[in-house]
């Protein structure tokens, strides 16, 4: 393996990518970049195929950046496709109520307008995870969430609707 900084032109998405950043999240992580820079390099196999971090090169495209740190690893097609499920499966999804742990944590010592800003989040989505009432007194259903993330907890007396990104065809 070797990190090396690439034009981002000798970068390629594969079509067998099985993740997708909504619009939203995407903003965050370009201002993310925009204050601290990328902090993970892209991992590419050595063809300059993107096998984790097509959201981080979108982001640095959008910046208008030429360059990013990439880490090439040698691989054929089926492994780059296993690491790329493997490392994206590893993230797991968020949890409501230890996000909604960190926003009370994080309001403690910022403004909260900040906090929706810096995560992208609606004054709606913020106050259920922040007042932790999602799960026992709001409908979820009735609200509009970051589609980022899917409330994982059950309830016996809330049927939960897990929305997906859109297809290429929508």
């Amino acid at each position: 393996m070797t990190n090396e900084l690439i034009n981002l032109e000798n970068l390629k998405t594969p079509n067998w990518k099985v993740t997708h950043i909504l619009r939203p999240d995407l903003l965050g992580l370009i201002q993310s970049i925009k204050t601290f820079g990328v902090l993970q390099p892209i991992i590419a196999m050595m063809d300059g195929t993107i096998i984790d971090g097509s959201a981080r090169w979108t982001a640095v495209h959008d910046l208008g950046q030429k360059d990013v740190l990439v880490k090439r690893v040698e691989c054929n097609k089926a492994e780059a496709m296993m690491l790329h499920i493997q490392m994206n499966r590893c993230r797991g999804n968020i949890v409501p109520y230890r996000l909604g742990r960190a926003i009370r944590g994080l309001s403690a010592t910022s403004n909260e307008q900040e906090v929706m800003n810096a995560l992208n989040m609606s004054a709606d989505e913020f106050d259920v995870l922040f007042d932790g009432s999602l799960i026992k007194k709001r409908k979820v259903k009735e609200h509009t969430y970051n589609k980022a993330w899917i409330p994982i907890e059950s309830s016996s007396s809330e049927d939960f609707l897990i929305e997906r990104p859109p297809t290429p065809d929508q």
